[in-house]
């Protein structure tokens, strides 16, 4: 089981500044984000703060993947999609076909 990152312990006031200060002012050093914090009476250490943001974007890449439309109508658009790039260009009837025969595809893989 992983150790509680340290800057769990200080309010959450402080954790959601240090990461909106991070967003807004992405160029300010470890060494920045410490002193800020310990202008307000918290010691903590570069390597805390750097584990600390690290785990909070890949947080948010995570939840940013995971809200990824996969729904029946995403997937045959996709399809749709991508048969117009390999269709015959004014031939409506083969990127119908091109388009179905992808989804038959992506339902056979969907499957297994």
């Amino acid at each position: 089981m992983p150790k509680p990152f340290a800057l769990n312990r200080l309010p959450s006031s402080i954790r959601e500044e240090l990461l909106a200060r991070r967003a807004e002012t992405p160029g300010l050093t470890l060494d920045e984000h410490a002193a800020w914090l310990a202008e307000l009476g918290h010691r903590v250490s570069r390597s805390s703060i750097y584990r600390f943001l690290e785990a909070h974007e890949a947080k948010q890449h995570d939840t940013a993947n995971a809200a990824e439309p996969t729904d029946a109508k995403s997937i045959r658009l996709g399809c749709l999609m991508v048969a117009a790039g390999v269709s015959t260009p004014g031939d409506k009837v083969d990127l119908l076909n091109t388009a179905e025969e992808l989804l038959i595809w992506v339902d056979s893989t969907a499957t297994k």
